[in-house]
């Protein structure tokens, strides 16, 4: 028993690595660009910061072999290992410090010296290094001469023969320095810029196939719409997807339609559907245009009414311009339903489709989708078409789907791929859920690609400051009236 939990154990785990690997080559593509700035960034941070505080280096260097006074082959060699060894000692104990310092006209050797012994010779090498060349290399030449009378109370006499002089150095380091730290600079911004697509892996995880969805969710699956670029479209004065006027969606059609025969058979002869998503940006409003669309071509009279009075959209879908009352104008009885409906032709032609539009944008959609009166006019709306598409806004951020439900026969789940996160599709459908909702299922925008070729998908931004960002307050009027219903 406690083998297979073991075994079952270890393949959770693959299946995460695998599907954080999947996420982290995912987030690549997507921020490629951000890992492109964050090494620029760290190229440039270091490039100027080198220049700017960058001092002058300069290296003389030297070689001498040492040579003892009466000292045989091995003895040389000895004694210029000693003399490596004891000249920081002899450099700062005792006058030699001095004798250089005079010896250039300075009150301290400028710079710093060291020596080394190359093991098995009786050779030393010294290095010089100072801000300024000439300075440099008077001390490399101090040192040569006066090194061997400072030591000989220590090794004895000894003399220096030179075997290599380097002169007054040229270079002053600063090519070498700005290399170095333009590369780490480079590489420091790589590792930012793959933190940040981690980063991301981690922590925004999103829903991009069918599998992925139904994993996430136990609802049923309606079907998966491809995406349709913008780019395509530029000769449509129609710039977002609508299938009635672009006949060239053949894959975009057929999708909807096989998506319009399920809701058919899950509707069962009933009128009123609510088409939702879990946050702005997901393209319910496309999807329920054209899905009024594709029912209005099978020969059915469809009335599509924009509840999103806080952004109202349908218009441009449809190109419909000039002034219409639209739902909120029915909604306060200045206008008569009847009226307020929008008849969509082509070519001259009914098309058996009409639209309610929403109007001006309003701020207190609560009040007015949750009312008395919307109640009445959905029931008016039944006897005059025979499937009624309401285009609510998200229900996972808005109260205003949630107060709709009441109101209709059932509701399809818009959700875009690869762009909310998983736990506002969550919280979306439970909400839905948890009054009781006729959930027929979730639609999937956009699968098997990127979410960026939907028109004015981003203008829902504007959601914002109505509680986009007051998911909070949300929750809290929610729970108030779940709350008052166990009372």
């Amino acid at each position: 028993m406690s083998e297979n939990k073991s075994n079952t154990n270890q393949e959770v785990k693959e299946i995460d690595l695998l599907a954080l690997l999947n996420d982290s080559i995912h987030s690549l593509k997507r921020l490629w660009w951000v890992v492109i700035l964050c090494v620029i960034a760290g190229g440039l941070v270091s490039f100027f910061s080198v220049n700017l505080r960058f001092s002058p280096k300069y290296v003389a260097e030297g070689s001498v072999e040492v040579t003892a006074e009466g000292g045989s082959v091995s003895g040389n060699r000895s004694t210029a290992k000693q003399m490596s060894l004891i000249f920081p000692y002899i450099l700062s104990s005792s006058s030699l410090s001095d004798i250089i310092a005079s010896e250039i006209g300075t009150t301290r050797v400028p710079g710093s010296i060291s020596t080394s012994y190359i093991d098995g010779t009786n050779v030393l090498s010294f290095k010089v290094t100072s801000g300024n060349a000439e300075q440099a290399y008077e001390v490399l030449k101090s040192v040569i001469k006066n090194y061997p009378d400072a030591a000989r109370y220590v090794v004895g006499q000894v003399q220096f023969e030179v075997l290599y002089d380097s002169g007054v150095p040229v270079d002053s380091g600063k090519t070498s320095a700005v290399r170095g730290s333009l590369r780490n600079g480079l590489l420091l911004g790589l590792i930012i810029g793959l933190a940040i697509v981690l980063l991301r892996a981690f922590t925004i995880r999103t829903v991009r196939s069918e599998n992925e969805l139904r994993a996430l969710v136990n609802v049923p699956f309606l079907g998966n719409l491809p995406i349709c670029q913008k780019k395509e479209r530029r000769s449509n004065k129609h710039e977002e997807i609508n299938i009635l006027f672009d006949a060239n969606r053949e894959s975009y059609t057929e999708a909807m339609r096989l998506i319009r025969t399920r809701i058919d058979r899950k509707l069962d002869g009933k009128k009123v559907l609510m088409v939702t998503s879990s946050v702005a940006g997901e393209g319910k409003s496309t999807v329920a245009a054209n899905l009024a669309v594709s029912m209005a071509l099978k020969g059915k009279s469809v009335i599509l009414v924009d509840c999103d009075l806080r952004n109202p959209s349908t218009g441009k879908i449809f190109n419909i311009t000039g002034s219409y009352p639209g739902l909120a104008a029915v909604l306060d009885g200045s206008v008569k339903l009847n009226d307020a409906l929008v008849e969509v032709v082509k070519d001259g032609k009914p098309t058996g489709l009409r639209i309610l539009p929403g109007a001006d944008k309003q701020t207190n959609s609560i009040e007015i989708l949750g009312s008395e009166a919307m109640h009445r006019v959905i029931d008016e709306l039944r006897g005059y078409a025979d499937i009624i598409i309401l285009d609510t806004p998200p229900s996972a951020v808005l109260v205003d789907a949630m107060m709709m439900t009441k109101h209709v026969d059932g509701v399809a789940y818009v959700v875009m791929s690869d762009y909310a996160r998983r736990r506002y599709i969550v919280d979306g459908i439970e909400e839905l859920t948890s009054i009781e909702a006729n959930l027929l299922g979730c639609i999937l925008n956009g699968s098997g690609a990127g979410s960026g070729g939907y028109g004015y998908y981003g203008r829902y931004g504007h959601y914002g400051r109505y509680g986009y960002y007051g998911y909070g307050h949300y929750s809290s009027y929610y729970g108030k009236t779940k709350s008052k219903k166990k009372k």
